[in-house]
């Protein structure tokens, strides 16, 4: 396990029921389950996937299949942070559906990982949905500038992260037409 990542002190048993709350939530939502379809695997897996708190320099990390949410994010209830397991999730599914392990990231690539940005693409169109597209927007911002990410590479990455809401917004645009024709 890696040294980034304490356990230590932590009582799992008493945090297990708020992160199967979060799973049992998102377990119902469309970008998840589609999530499953496109690695193939059956969505009740979603159950079986192992997750704890720890003490991390970061809000969440996948390792070796187990996912790993930052004790700080239950302080504030953990009720907000559903965005994060669905993030999670992606990495456990490329972890444990493909035919190679997945490429890890440095500090300085970690917004040009394939695997990093289809998280983040995922994350924020689930964002978009659950909260709308200005709080998924926000979200990307914030971690750009966490990342500190600016000029024309701030406007790309922006793009590529929030790639799956711009689709959502076409999705949802050719359902009205449709509905709005067919009335």
């Amino acid at each position: 396990m890696s040294q980034e990542i304490d356990l230590e002190g932590i009582d799992q048993k008493k945090l297990r029921p708020k992160i199967d709350e979060i799973r049992a939530l998102i377990k119902k939502h469309p970008v998840v389950k589609e999530m499953f379809e496109e690695h193939g695997v059956d969505l009740d897996e979603i159950d079986l996937i192992p997750m704890c708190f720890a003490k991390l320099p970061v809000s969440a990390r996948t390792e070796h299949g187990i996912i790993y949410f930052n004790t700080k994010l239950v302080e504030d209830g953990f009720d907000n942070d559903d965005h994060y397991m669905v993030h999670e999730i992606t990495h456990f599914l490329q972890q444990t559906t493909g035919d190679k392990p997945t490429k890890g990231s440095t500090k300085e690539n970690y917004l040009d990982n394939p695997a990093e940005i289809e998280g983040f693409q995922n994350q924020t169109e689930y964002l978009a949905d659950t909260r709308g597209k200005e709080k998924a927007e926000d979200y990307v911002e914030q971690v750009l500038d966490h990342h500190e990410v600016d000029g024309k590479t701030r406007k790309k990455k922006e793009e590529e992260l929030t790639l799956n809401v711009e689709s959502m917004d076409q999705r949802v645009m050719q359902l009205t037409r449709m509905l709005m024709g067919a009335e």
